[in-house]
């Protein structure tokens, strides 16, 4: 899975340090794989802001985050009740899915045991 730094996300998303900073200070996005410690040093040292990488995801719940508060002027309690729902009903579709394949296999397999039986 790929990732990220902050300037890499920033320069994805064409987005300002500013929000990232107010997404992070929500908890609405936050820093998912930490760098070493030679390169974090280095990092707070040239940016003054922390150094680590985000995951894919955690880009998504910025690009996410960014269209609901400019587009819809969601304020970001509200963004982030959206996205913590957004990651439920994924979740939740991702298990009913795996259910419904147990299902088909189970009725798949009756059917072929009674044309067996006949």
């Amino acid at each position: 899975m790929r990732s990220y730094d902050r300037r890499e996300l920033l320069q994805l998303l064409d987005l300002e340090e500013a929000f990232l900073r107010q997404l992070e200070r929500e908890s609405i996005v936050h820093l998912d794989i930490r760098a070493e410690a030679e390169e974090r040093a280095e990092a707070e040292e040239r940016v003054g802001a922390p150094a680590g990488r985000y995951s894919e995801r955690m880009v998504e719940r910025v690009r996410v985050a960014y269209s609901l508060v400019s587009e819809l002027e969601v304020n970001l309690p509200g963004v982030a009740v959206i996205l913590r729902m957004r990651e439920t009903l994924a979740s939740t579709q991702g298990k009913l899915r795996r259910v419904e394949s147990v299902l088909l296999e189970q009725a798949s397999s009756r059917t072929s045991e009674s044309l067996d039986d006949r």
